[in-house]
């Protein structure tokens, strides 16, 4: 008889799958994040009962193992006799990593850039950075979205997305203002600003920052910060770094997952974000509004991209392979021919 063991919501799964489980997540962390993706994927088709939440917490058990974790002694070098000089180039003790710090870096990595890793922890980015390797992890973020790949999977425009960013619904990597930005708007608006923001921003300015909180810029600006907001939510003011994690993407469907219109959606991805997102389910399967059927259509263009919406016309313009002299003569053939038979 195979013994069970416990998942995280108090159910169990049965420990014979677990050897090949182990199998393909341990190849996925030794080939790197885009392995690690797809042996997730096969994980799930051998265990349909797992969640992707299963197979991370399961890989941060593989992690631990001794072959991911560097042998002793090879983290820093001996600490100098306090009676002795350092030498120029000689490092001070370092602090060893406790379980606890391994764990606090297992969850945010892959989710938070090593800056800000290091500044939770209180290490420097490059301990952050060696560590990370001898667990066997990437520093890069790969696990998250660009906004080009939320406006694919929400099928949304680009306002309605910095209206998202800009409301403070959506959270992103790196939500300060742009010193790019900021001057351009400054070149704008700089006429009708009183004396006192002037002088406010000019020293500010000469400190050579290049990036502003929210709420600093409406302080140098004389705003409120409902404005800041509006002037992002416009386009006006950017961000610095709008990626969104997958952590911060799964926060926002479960917070305001009610924004996401899942009648717009094709049945597979609206499955999916109901199930593996929180995003709850539509109350009715009422009638789509004029407005938004044309996010329902689905078209393909000449170069092979399939396209929702009235994003496939803006599209079209600017496509080579639809633009070329070829496509055009197929184009002006085929409607003679119409005009023939007609």
């Amino acid at each position: 008889m195979s013994s069970l063991l416990p998942r995280k919501d108090g159910s169990k799964i049965d420990a014979r799958w677990l050897s090949a489980i182990d199998r393909l997540l341990t190849v996925g962390i030794k080939l790197g994040p885009a392995a690690k993706r797809n042996a997730i994927n096969k994980v799930l088709e051998l265990v349909p009962e797992w969640t992707r939440g299963d197979c991370w917490r399961r890989i941060r058990q593989l992690r631990r193992l001794p072959e991911f974790v560097a042998p002793p002694g090879d983290e820093a070098c001996a600490p100098c006799a306090p009676s002795a000089k350092a030498a120029p180039g000689c490092r001070g003790p370092s602090r060893p990593w406790t379980p606890a710090d391994d764990d606090r870096l297992l969850n945010w990595a892959g989710y938070e850039p090593v800056k800000k890793i290091a500044q939770r922890l209180g290490r420097s980015e490059t301990a952050v950075r060696f560590r990370m390797g001898a667990l066997g992890m990437s520093a890069k973020v790969t696990d998250g979205w660009s906004l080009r790949s939320l406006r694919k999977l929400l099928r949304v425009s680009p306002t309605r997305l910095r209206s998202l960013i800009g409301t403070g619904m959506l959270r992103v990597r790196d939500p300060r203002i742009t010193a790019a930005s900021f001057a351009a708007y400054l070149e704008d608006q700089g006429a009708s600003l009183e004396s006192g923001a002037v002088a406010k921003i000019e020293a500010v300015r000469e400190k050579g920052d290049d990036a502003y909180s929210w709420d600093r810029a409406a302080d140098m600006l004389g705003m409120e910060i409902e404005r800041i907001q509006s002037l992002i939510c416009a386009g006006t003011l950017k961000v610095v770094d709008p990626f969104v994690t997958d952590r911060q993407f799964e926060e926002f469907c479960k917070k305001h997952g009610n924004e996401i219109n899942v009648s717009l959606l094709d049945p597979a991805t609206a499955k999916w974000l109901i199930s593996e997102y929180g995003v709850p389910k539509p109350a009715s399967s009422g009638p789509t509004s004029r407005s938004r059927k044309h996010a329902l259509v689905v078209r393909a263009c000449k170069c092979g991209k399939k396209i929702a919406g009235n994003a496939y016309f803006r599209h079209v313009k600017s496509c080579q392979a639809a633009t070329s002299p070829s496509a055009r003569r197929q184009s002006s053939g085929g409607s003679g021919a119409q005009q023939m038979w007609a």
